[in-house]
C-alpha cells in the first residue's frame, strides 16, 4: 500500500512538472559556477573528514576510560548515538566526495582539484570502513563479526538481541521504502531534464530503473523464499 502511494506521488508529481517544462525551455549553463561548486564541496569534505576523524578520536577515549557501572550505561548511549551519528556523517562525504570528483573530472577542472576531490574520495571510504569496525572495539564480548567477514549482514543480526533486530529491520524497511519512491521521482526528474534542455539523459534512466528494479527484485524474492 505504501509503495502504491509512492508511485502515485511521483507520478502527479512527475505529470505536473512536465507538463510545465513543455511551456519554457530550460536553459542553465553549469560549467559557468562549476568551478565554484568543486571547490564548495570539496573544501565542505575535507572539513567533513576532519569532524569525523575527531568523533573517531572521541570515541577511541571514551571507549577506553575506566568507568563504573552506572557511568557505563551512560557511555554506552552515548556511543550508540555518536557512532550512529558519525556513521551516517560518513555515507555523506562519501556522497559530497563522489559529485565534486565527478564535477571535476567531468567538467576538466585544474589537476589540483581534481586530485583533492578524488584524494577525499578514497579518504572517506577508508574511515567508512574503520568506523564500521570500531563496534567490535566497543563491545569486545558479543563477539560481533568484522564487516570483511563473508555473510556479514546474517552474522551481525545473528549477534544482535531482538530490541536490536528490531530497530535495524525497521530502519531498514523505511530506508527501502525511501528509496522506491525517490528512484521513481528521479525518474521524472530525468525524464523533465531530458525534455526541457534537449540533452538526453537515458543512460541515467536506464541506471536508476535497473537500480530500482534490482533492489525491489532482490526483496521480493527473499520474502518469497521464506514463505
Amino acid at each position: 500500500m505504501r509503495m502504491a502511494i509512492y508511485v502515485l506521488c511521483g507520478a502527479v508529481v512527475g505529470f505536473i512538472a512536465m507538463y510545465t517544462t513543455l511551456s519554457f525551455q530550460m536553459d542553465f549553463n553549469f560549467l559557468s559556477i562549476a568551478y565554484h561548486v568543486n571547490v564548495i564541496l570539496t573544501t565542505l569534505t575535507a572539513a567533513l573528514l576532519l569532524y569525523i576523524v575527531l568523533s573517531i578520536l572521541q570515541m577511541w577515549k571514551k571507549s577506553s576510560d575506566n568507568l563504573s557501572e552506572d557511568e557505563e550505561d551512560e557511555m554506552d548511549i552515548w556511543l550508540y548515538k555518536k557512532f550512529s551519528d558519525t556513521n551516517l556523517l560518513v555515507i555523506t562525504t562519501v556522497v559530497i566526495g563522489i559529485v565534486s570528483t565527478a564535477i571535476s573530472l567531468i567538467t576538466n577542472q585544474p589537476t589540483w582539484l581534481e586530485l583533492a576531490s578524488t584524494v577525499s574520495v578514497m579518504i572517506a571510504f577508508a574511515l567508512s570502513i574503520g568506523v564500521s569496525s570500531m563496534i567490535n572495539r566497543f563491545y569486545p564480548d558479543r563477539n560481533l563479526p568484522s564487516v570483511s567477514e563473508k555473510d556479514y549482514a546474517k552474522k551481525l543480526l545473528a549477534a544482535s538481541d531482538e530490541g536490536e533486530r528490531h530497530v535495524m529491520l525497521e530502519g531498514l524497511y523505511r530506508s527501502y521504502n525511501m528509496l522506491n519512491g525517490t528512484l521513481i521521482i528521479g525518474l521524472f526528474l530525468l525524464i523533465l531534464y531530458s525534455i526541457g534542455t534537449g540533452v538526453s539523459q537515458l543512460f541515467a534512466i536506464f541506471v536508476v530503473s535497473s537500480v530500482l528494479l534490482g533492489s525491489n527484485a532482490q526483496y521480493y524474492l527473499l520474502i518469497r523464499k521464506k514463505t
